[in-house]
C-alpha cells in the first residue's frame, strides 16, 4: 500500500486539467482512493501549507506540480 499523501497527489496530477485545476470534492476524491474525508482534507490542508496547492469550493489549484510529482514518485 502507498502512503496516503503519495496517492493523493499522483491522484491529483491525473485529473486536473490544463490550467492546473481539479474540479472535486474531498469526499470525491477520499472514496476514489479508499480513505475518508478528514484524512483527504488534512492532507490538502498540508499541501496548502507547503503552497502546492490553492483550495476553493470544489475546486483545487495545483500550484507547485513539481512538488506533487516528487511526492508521488
Amino acid at each position: 500500500f502507498d502512503r496516503t499523501d503519495r496517492r493523493l497527489a499522483a491522484w491529483l496530477l491525473a485529473h486536473r486539467d490544463p490550467k492546473g485545476r481539479v474540479s472535486a470534492t474531498h469526499e470525491t476524491i477520499a472514496t476514489e482512493l479508499g480513505t475518508v474525508r478528514e484524512v483527504v482534507s488534512r492532507l490538502l490542508g498540508e499541501f496548502r501549507n507547503k503552497k502546492a496547492v490553492a483550495l476553493g469550493r470544489g475546486r483545487i489549484d495545483i500550484l507547485a506540480p513539481a512538488f506533487l510529482q516528487s511526492l508521488s514518485e
